[in-house]
């Protein structure tokens, strides 16, 4: 599935209830799929991060009554109040396909993978015949993740947003 997070679709209005649940709001019509929706972007300090999605509940056509995962107190919720949120590109599937970026370009990324995980940040590239990587810190540790067109979902070069497939097991090498 195709992520696209270029457009703001509302704000985190409040905290609602005791279990770190959020009122949100729409700035524009109620995306029909949201209620399947799995997770959603929150920007936080000029960047976007996945949450999960535990529990949608409509409030009214331009609010709703969210559970994210892993926020589970009022004090972690109310650090979320005010945000601007943005949905998967589930409801904007007509956006073009993702190009490959010239490399040098991509330095200071965020990589997320087909999760929605942050890896990381892009600190450089090795670009090897028909085998093209990029150099991201996570953790302690300086990965390098194959990049091409088949497995890169969706780049924002506006919010420094990569988005591609991570193989299964090659952050713990």
């Amino acid at each position: 599935m195709e992520f696209n997070v270029s457009k703001p679709l509302g704000k985190v209005l409040k905290t609602h209830g005791k279990q770190g649940e959020l009122i949100i709001s729409f700035e524009e019509h109620f995306p029909e799929d949201f209620q399947k929706m799995e997770s959603l972007f929150i920007e936080i300090n000029e960047q976007v991060v996945p949450f999960f999605l535990n529990r949608v509940i409509t409030k009214t056509p331009t609010t709703a009554v969210i559970k994210l995962e892993d926020v589970d107190t009022i004090e972690e919720a109310r650090e979320l109040t005010g945000l601007t949120w943005y949905l998967p590109g589930a409801s904007t599937r007509h956006e073009p396909s993702p190009q490959m970026p010239e490399l040098e370009e991509l330095t200071g990324f965020t990589l997320i993978d087909q999760h929605e995980q942050v890896i990381g940040v892009i600190e450089g590239y090795k670009d090897i015949p028909s085998n093209t990587l990029v150099e991201v810190r996570h953790g302690e540790n300086l990965t390098a993740i194959p990049l091409n067109e088949e497995t890169l979902h969706y780049i924002d070069p506006e919010k420094k947003i990569l988005k591609t497939e991570v193989a299964e097991g090659l952050l713990d090498l």
